[in-house]
């Protein structure tokens, strides 16, 4: 009880010392700054209070600025340039105030242990090793540090939702949060779609990235489909199929044949987890007929078109000519230029930057942190992976599979995306898909504590059934 007093009284005197801090900065800056500068500073300031005394409130802003936060700068389609987001803004304001809470009440702990740790550990090493070797040779400047504190900036996320979040009740929370901004963000992409361009996300700037919004989607909509295989509630059902249905319908309108390339594999995941096959065998049976009838022409000549060969563009494996289009043609040619240049920094690669704009994961991954780093991170995405299948395969709550199976479902069709694009660090992505993870492993310490409760009742009870039989009998 006395504990419990000493940390609110402490959470109210820096409650009130911020209060009086604001006052003073605002009162200072009004006669040095302009208003818009003013504004940011302010609202930078009252996150960082309100966040420090109640963390979860920063953790609602940064769902909602997951997806619907502007961009500022200027970065062109083949990487050039640079970008800042308002939620950049606010997730290192809310970091600043996380390990400053965590200085503080010391039981709290910075990096909580996780069974992700290890990975993340080796491959933010890595990234920043390989960069800094890269810096000495000449070949980064200090934007490629900027680029790892981006990845790092991923698994702070993760961190603080496993850092703060601690019940079942609140995961269910910011599930729903999550959703909500799909269906923001979805509705959005479906003003788009009379226009014929290509929907984007939101607040993209002039040239939009279907192809990131579309890896988002349809990690969302595996999301979704988890939940509706397993939910037993009809009002939910329902709410989760009509934005499983919208969410659709935006993947075939962003065009991006990344994207379509893993809904086979999504299908494929569900099919081998779920228990509801004859439902699934049914949909995709009345996708086959319905298909030709109910896809837009633009997206049939946008999937026909990869195999048709434009002049000026020729790529060649094996000495044989791909009939291929432009985009697909520049990627392959891409791949091969990496593959010759390797020779140079076979084991740690060029480091982040280090090489110019090469848009696939897998390559990109290879040319930057070498041999090695590709060993490391592949070795990473096996270990989300088997995380996932093993909660899943842990738990008989059907909230839990449901939700484990609709991330697994997602992340395979992430590593199929990322053949075509930079799927593991693009951020309006990356940022949804660690906090989800970060939902995952609460689901799954919780379950465990559940069941070594359960064991120990067990042993509890065997104990005393034993001593009973073992008893004396009186003489």
């Amino acid at each position: 009880m006395a504990n419990g007093a000493k940390q609110t009284d402490l959470s109210l005197i820096f409650l009130l010392i911020g209060i009086l801090v604001i006052g003073c900065i605002v009162g200072f800056a009004t006669t040095v700054a302009t208003p818009i500068w003013v504004l940011v500073a302010v609202s930078g300031l009252i996150v960082f209070l309100v966040s420090f005394v109640w963390p979860p409130i920063g953790l609602y802003l940064l769902v909602f600025s997951m997806l619907l936060s502007p961009e500022f700068g200027e970065r062109q389609t083949q990487g050039e340039g640079f970008t800042i987001r308002m939620d950049d803004i606010l997730l290192v304001v809310l970091a600043l105030s996380w390990f400053i809470r965590s200085a503080i009440k010391k039981e709290l702990g910075i990096f909580p242990k996780t069974p992700l740790n290890k990975g993340i550990t080796a491959y933010i090493l890595l990234c920043l090793f390989s960069t800094v070797m890269g810096g000495i040779y000449g070949k980064i400047n200090v934007i490629g540090l900027f680029f790892v504190l981006k990845y790092f900036e991923y698994f702070i996320i993760y961190f603080m939702a496993v850092n703060f979040i601690n019940t079942r009740k609140q995961v269910i929370t910011f599930l729903v949060l999550l959703l909500i901004t799909c269906a923001i963000a979805s509705s959005i992409g479906i003003v788009q779609i009379p226009a014929g361009e290509r929907v984007t996300a939101p607040f993209e700037g002039r040239e939009g990235e279907p192809g990131t919004f579309g890896g988002y989607l349809i990690l969302m909509v595996s999301v979704c489909i988890g939940l509706l295989l397993t939910i037993k509630s009809v009002k939910v059902k329902a709410l989760l199929s009509f934005l499983t249905i919208m969410v659709a319908v935006l993947i075939v309108a962003t065009e991006s044949r990344a994207t379509w390339l893993g809904v086979p594999f999504m299908y494929l995941c569900f099919l081998a987890l779920s228990k509801r096959r004859f439902l699934l065998v049914g949909a995709f049976l009345v996708f086959v007929a319905m298909g030709p009838v109910i896809l837009p022409q633009s997206a049939i000549d946008r999937f026909s078109g990869t195999f048709k060969r434009e002049r000026g563009y020729e790529a060649k494996v094996g000495g044989k000519t791909l009939a291929l289009d432009s985009s697909a043609t520049q990627r392959v040619q891409s791949w091969q230029g990496i593959l010759r240049d390797l020779r140079f920094h076979p084991i740690l690669g060029y480091g982040i930057t280090g090489y110019w704009f090469v848009d696939a994961q897998y390559f990109r991954t290879l040319i930057e942190l070498g041999i090695v780093g590709l060993i490391i991170f592949l070795l990473f995405l096996y270990q989300i992976g088997k995380f996932l299948l093993r909660v899943y395969y842990l738990s008989n709550d059907n909230f839990v599979q449901g939700l484990s199976m609709g991330v697994f479902a997602g992340f395979v069709c992430l590593l199929v995306h990322g053949i075509g694009s930079n799927t593991f660090i693009i951020v309006r992505i990356m940022e949804p898909f660690w906090f989800l993870m970060g939902l995952v492993v609460i689901l799954y310490n919780l379950e465990m504590e559940k069941q070594e409760k359960l064991q120990s009742g067990s042993l509890i009870i065997q104990e005393t059934v034993t001593h009973g039989l073992h008893k004396p009998e009186k003489v």
